[in-house]
């Protein structure tokens, strides 16, 4: 159950993301720089989230030490949670 929520979440948010680079232009107009900046920031950091809880999910036996870089380059990629967990655990290591 969990984990279909976390993933049905992350296409809502993937979703707004692809709005946002889609029609953030035409919103321009309309809202403050700051609200539009604020607003992909907020999504970015729920797919953050979603990420670490698949994270936990997919992997719970070990603890990940994932660069923060690393993190930082996952969220803003257009790839749902399930298939970035899989991708980070690729290039992480679980510490010892």
């Amino acid at each position: 159950m969990h984990e279909t929520a976390i993933l049905q979440i992350d296409q809502a948010a993937l979703a707004l993301v692809q709005a946002l680079n889609t029609f953030g232009d035409e919103l321009k107009p309309l809202l403050a720089p700051e609200h539009l900046e604020s607003l992909h920031a907020e999504v970015t950091n729920l797919r953050r989230v979603l990420l670490g809880l698949e994270m936990g999910i997919l992997y719970q036996d070990q603890d990940w030490q994932v660069p923060e870089e690393l993190l930082q380059q996952a969220v803003q990629e257009l790839l749902p949670v399930d298939q970035t967990a899989s991708r980070i655990k690729d290039s992480a290591k679980p510490e010892a």
